[in-house]
């Protein structure tokens, strides 16, 4: 084996391990709040979305997908909180936690649909579809927030 092919071969193993490491590492949040780190995080992507002009959008959709997959991750840690607390759970708690499910749900849906319009917007409305982004990215963290104080 030659120096090259070592180090593809080593280089291909280190990929596939932090490929592998990462979405497990995520679904074993124990918690769907955003920690201090993670709640820093998401207010520098928000500033920094902010301050992006429309030659920057490439950056400001990369920063956006990161912060849906932020939510997506937050959902799945919410959603595996409540069914390891099913079981112990009163009807009307189960129900309620099943509503607040939907509403994350669609309230990332539409955090989704406002980053499609970034990828799309013209430059006029560049400053006003940033906007809406960022307030339903943040309107969505605050939710995470308030389900993550009652489960």
């Amino acid at each position: 084996m030659n120096d090259r092919t070592l180090w593809a071969v080593t280089f291909g193993v280190i990929f596939t391990v932090l490929l592998i490491a990462a979405p497990v590492s995520c679904a074993n949040r124990s918690s769907p709040e955003p920690s201090e780190d993670v709640t820093q995080e998401v207010e520098e992507a928000a500033k920094a979305i902010r301050d992006y002009s429309i030659e920057q959008r490439d950056e400001a959709l990369r920063q956006g997908r990161e912060a849906l997959d932020n939510i997506d991750s937050w959902i799945r840690s919410f959603r595996g909180r409540i069914s390891k607390q099913w079981d112990e759970m009163e009807p009307e708690a189960r129900s309620q936690a099943r509503e607040t499910l939907k509403a994350l749900q669609r309230q990332r849906s539409e955090t989704a649909r406002r980053l499609d319009e970034l990828r799309t917007s013209s430059a006029e409305a560049w400053d006003e579809v940033k906007r809406g982004f960022i307030r339903s990215y943040e309107d969505l963290q605050r939710s995470f927030e308030r389900a993550g104080e009652k489960y």
